[in-house]
């Protein structure tokens, strides 16, 4: 896996580490947003064309906390086109269960803009550092699935 590379994942995941909030493969999406934590295991952040919807979730988050401050989500442009990035919905993952790369162009579709990876990266280790100290939750456990991915 590269860092700031899409991806999509196997049901294998999904069938290895069971859980009813998981966002499930349909039809090949979702795609990922990759980024690597600081004891050098994967995340993957799921990316929505549904926009209008995390706008709104993130326009009132920082109505309380401030511009920029909604640590959950972030809009961005892939490939031209804007994107929801889920970062409350990501997950711990190792190469096993990577199913393909995102192809756009012909190539895997990395991440280029500085801006974006700046800010995705620094909400998601944020966000990952709150799950840590317990100010934030996982719906998913993803903690416990770091854990088991270490173990292995």
């Amino acid at each position: 896996m590269i860092e700031n590379g899409l991806y999509k994942i196997k049901d294998k995941y999904y069938t290895d580490f069971p859980h009813e909030k998981h966002i499930h493969n349909k039809g090949g999406r979702p795609f990922y947003y990759t980024i690597k934590d600081s004891l050098g295991i994967y995340w993957l952040i799921p990316l929505s064309s549904q926009t209008d919807t995390y706008r709104r979730k993130i326009e009132i988050v920082e109505s309380k906390r401030g511009k920029g401050n909604c640590l959950t989500y972030h809009i961005g442009l892939i490939a031209g086109e804007e994107r929801a990035f889920r970062i409350c919905n990501m997950i711990p993952i190792t190469d096993e269960y990577i199913a393909g790369e995102f192809v756009f162009g012909g190539s895997h579709y990395i991440v280029k803009d500085k801006n974006l990876i700046k800010e995705i990266s620094e909400k998601s280790r944020n966000y990952i550092k709150q799950l840590e100290l317990g100010r934030m939750f996982s719906q998913i456990d993803a903690l416990r699935i770091r854990e088991k991915l270490i173990k292995k």
